[in-house]
């Protein structure tokens, strides 16, 4: 069955850096377009993270944010280093400007914790590619949510394209029952323009009847609703397809407008044109929704 563009997902699960928290947006795109927001921690794994979305999103933009909340990480996330050098200098530079000036007290711990070059906060490096696996699944669990949000409405835009495709048929089998009829409609107009215009003078028959083949050739449709009514089933089959389907399903409406525009210039038939008008304007609503899936 065929798939929106337009949908989301989420996931989260817990990680030995943090709890990992993955959302995912589709939205209708021409191309495929991925972008990723990622914590700084992970942008190593970013061409993995591209790969993973390029598997679950074929056409489509598609966006990815990644949050990691480090509160119960099995790792810590900083760590203390004293600097040992910068301490003892400081402690000969206090006792020097001590002896210079004459003051008194002794250097104390305090005097060197209170400076922050001393015993900094370091951020541990930690290699990503050691959670490669862990930030993986989570990232898999929010795009399979993703597909499931995505089909759903696929579903709602497949019955709604259906019943459309109904209404096209049907205006197709109209056009078809028709089209004989005007030829018919023709032949007895013109009999009786040239009657009441030769009031009672020799009719050339024979003039009369190739004007009459001349006109239901010039106005033959039958070659266009036989493309149409195989587009119809192309498009049919196209729906119940596995797969991207969109740029398929969107050439064939093309092709079935070509053959609408077709049948409404050759047709010389006011009933005709306008159930050509209600057919386009059904195949104009499909294009749109055909817009929206992958």
């Amino acid at each position: 069955m065929i798939k929106s563009m337009t949908g989301y997902g989420a996931a989260e699960q817990d990680l030995p850096l943090g709890k990992a928290s993955v959302e995912v947006r589709s939205l209708n795109h021409k191309y495929l377009d991925i972008s990723l927001r990622l914590p700084r921690g992970i942008f190593t794994l970013e061409p993995k993270i591209r790969d993973l979305v390029k598997k679950g999103i074929s056409r489509g933009r598609g966006d990815l944010t990644i949050r990691i909340d480090p509160a119960g990480a099995a790792i810590p996330r900083y760590h203390l280093e004293a600097d040992t050098n910068l301490a003892e200098e400081y402690i000969h530079l206090l006792d020097a400007i001590k002896e210079k000036f004459g003051l008194k007290g002794e250097v104390t711990l305090d005097h060197i914790a209170g400076v922050r070059e001393i015993i900094p906060f370091l951020e541990v490096k930690e290699d990503a590619e050691l959670y490669g696996e862990g930030v993986a699944a989570v990232i898999d669990a929010a795009l399979r949510n993703l597909d499931d949000s995505r089909r759903k409405e696929g579903e709602a835009l497949a019955a709604d394209l259906q019943g459309r495709l109904t209404e096209v048929r049907k205006r197709t089998a109209e056009i078809k029952d028709r089209a004989p009829i005007v030829v018919d409609a023709y032949r007895e107009r013109l009999r009786e323009r040239v009657r009441s215009l030769l009031e009672g003078s020799e009719f050339d028959e024979r003039r009369f009847h190739q004007e009459v083949a001349y006109f239901a050739e010039r106005s033959d449709i039958s070659e266009e609703v036989i493309r149409m009514e195989s587009h119809l089933h192309q498009f049919d089959a196209k729906l119940k397809e596995e797969g991207p389907a969109g740029r398929g399903l969107d050439f064939i409406l093309q092709e079935m407008s070509r053959e609408a525009n077709t049948i409404g210039a050759k047709a010389a038939d006011v009933d005709i044109s306008h159930k050509v008008i209600e057919l386009k304007s059904e195949l104009e609503r499909m294009r749109e929704q055909v817009q929206n899936i992958e």
